[in-house]
């Protein structure tokens, strides 16, 4: 394994040339990618670029792929699907019903409190619930909900101290219902709901099992 190299695409180096030989003789050869190759294929580091190299690199992405639904407008409102029956698994309209507005704690954790027989219904979390996801969508769906969506999952993310002075940010995933749909969603995500669902409560979202380009949140 080496970190060294630099700029220059040219497989034929002498530098290249030996990583292949080491190769060919049943050694397997790693070497860092390095910080060149923003311009595309071949136009990476070098020896990196060796045929006979695995090049060993990261990438820093602004935006990752997430399944999302769509407003009434056709606006896109990204989702985590749940962990054990998923997500949507084809294009679905549908009402959404919030579950209580008011809500403080504990929303859906003694079941939907209004009628959501063939409807998405939207629950918020709070860290102080003292119910999962799996609790109150799998009611969701006793109560005849065709799927679950539960909103500020920003609060479920947290920090652990791996050690001083490093952080990693982590984030619980959704378990969801084991029968219907599930998906976690922020809390400006929410609030949009919140805001359409006022204005008209017949409003159709469309739920889809497509992939989108979200933005990272730092």
């Amino acid at each position: 394994t080496l970190s060294v190299g630099g700029p220059g695409s040219f497989a034929e180096t002498s530098d290249a040339i030996a990583a292949q030989r080491v190769t060919d003789n049943g050694v397997y050869f790693t070497i860092s990618q390095g910080n060149d190759g923003a311009q595309g294929l071949q136009t990476s580091g070098n020896p990196a670029i060796s045929s006979g190299a695995m090049a060993v690199a990261s990438i820093d992405n602004s935006n990752v792929p997430q399944l999302y639904l769509l407003t009434p407008d056709g606006e896109t409102i990204f989702y985590s699907a749940g962990s054990i029956f998923g997500g949507w698994q084809f294009n679905v309209n549908s009402i959404i019903v919030v579950n209580d507005r008011q809500a403080a704690v504990n929303d859906g954790c003694s079941g939907p409190v209004k009628p959501v027989t063939g409807a998405v219904v939207l629950y918020s979390y709070n860290p102080a619930d003292t119910c999962n996801s799996a609790v109150r969508c799998d009611k969701a769906a006793e109560a005849g909900a065709s799927g679950c969506l539960i909103y500020n999952v920003g609060a479920i993310t947290g920090f652990i101290l791996l050690s001083a002075p490093f952080l990693i940010s982590i984030r619980v995933h959704l378990t969801g219902s084991s029968s219907i749909p599930s998906g976690s969603i922020s809390l400006a995500d929410g609030q949009r709901i919140l805001t359409i669902t006022a204005q008209n409560s017949s409003a159709l979202f469309t739920f889809t099992n497509r992939l989108g380009f979200a933005p990272v949140v730092s």
